[in-house]
């Protein structure tokens, strides 16, 4: 971007300012070459930001999905959770009526 005599007289502004010895012109001159420089490391890192942006978006589209998926599997949980407490009332009750068969059925009862 810069040559070596701008990148040169860029230090000794920026060193002059640094020790309280820089004359006004000079920090005109250091204030347009620093938006110079700041212009051009925006241009150049345009691209790079775009990208980067690009992905965030991604990013962000993909944790509303993996959000909406964890919900959904919570869902899921509290819903198999509930169907297996049923089911083991229904097992209980099932056990229970084989179990008074058994014992009350043909054949259980002495007559003395």
């Amino acid at each position: 971007m810069w040559d070596e005599q701008t990148r040169r007289r860029f230090e000794l502004l920026r060193q002059r300012e640094s020790a309280g010895a820089i004359a006004d012109t000079e920090r005109n001159e250091l204030e347009s070459l620093v938006e110079e420089l700041q212009s051009a490391e925006a241009t150049y890192l345009a691209p790079a930001t775009e990208r980067l942006r690009e992905e965030r978006q991604e990013l962000d589209t993909q944790n509303r999905a993996l959000e909406a998926l964890a919900r959904r599997r919570a869902t899921l949980a509290h819903h198999l959770h509930d169907v297996l407490a049923e089911a083991q009332v229904e097992r209980r009750a099932i056990q229970g009526e084989l179990a008074a068969l058994l014992v009350g059925g043909p054949g259980s009862r002495r007559d003395t």
